[in-house]
């Protein structure tokens, strides 16, 4: 499982690309920018939160403060904090997702102007062809475009694989099995930025 410490470093490492790429002019600043931006800086402000809670438990034992003692009391709970980030992913997920699909409709009527969207993933192949991305990158971003979207949609039906076929697949360096009658296994946060965030890069750029 992917420590609290990580997911602050790979936060900042994010930050620090998006910050790389508007200096450099080669990125402008747009409403997907100023979403991602802003989502993965309240993540950075949750999580900074309980590291230094989590540093300061030492220090702070035997406190007085019951809002302190309170925190402690459940930070100890078995499972609690694979609950939070299950929450904090899937909760995440969402918001990243309908960030990128509101990018692609965006992007898609400003190149095909006058033509409706049918099917977003049909429109985000189109988007990709028009930007002559090379067919190997378009085939794995099809794929992972795929993977996120289909995770999304299952928690939006109640978070329970269905289908009689057991799947495996991978995302970033996570794997995940699906099997049905059993939930779903949230996809990490991080991850699905970090793809999406290479994705709008690569038509940024091209």
């Amino acid at each position: 499982m992917t420590t609290i410490a990580q997911t602050l470093l790979d936060i900042e490492n994010l930050q620090q690309d998006i910050d790389h790429h508007l200096s450099r002019g080669d990125i402008q600043s747009s409403h997907f920018i100023d979403g991602m931006i802003n989502i993965t800086q309240a993540y950075h402000f949750d999580l900074l939160a309980h590291s230094i809670l989590a540093t300061a438990k030492t220090e702070l034992a035997g406190t007085s403060d019951v809002l302190v003692s309170n925190y402690y009391a459940l930070s100890d709970q078995a499972n609690i904090h694979e609950e939070y980030i299950r929450l904090l992913n899937i909760g995440g997920l969402f918001s990243v997702w309908n960030l990128f699909e509101n990018f692609i409709k965006e992007t898609y009527e400003s190149m095909f102007a006058g033509l409706e969207i049918e099917n977003i993933k049909d429109a985000y192949k189109d988007i990709l062809h028009s930007k002559n991305v090379d067919n190997h990158a378009i085939g794995r971003m099809i794929g992972e475009f795929n993977v996120i979207r289909f995770i999304r949609n299952v928690l939006h039906q109640g978070g329970v694989y269905l289908n009689p076929k057991t799947r495996t697949f991978v995302l970033g360096e996570e794997t995940y099995t699906l099997e049905k009658g059993k939930p779903i296994k949230p996809l990490r946060l991080m991850t699905v930025i970090h793809v999406i965030w290479r994705h709008y890069v690569t038509v940024a750029l091209n």
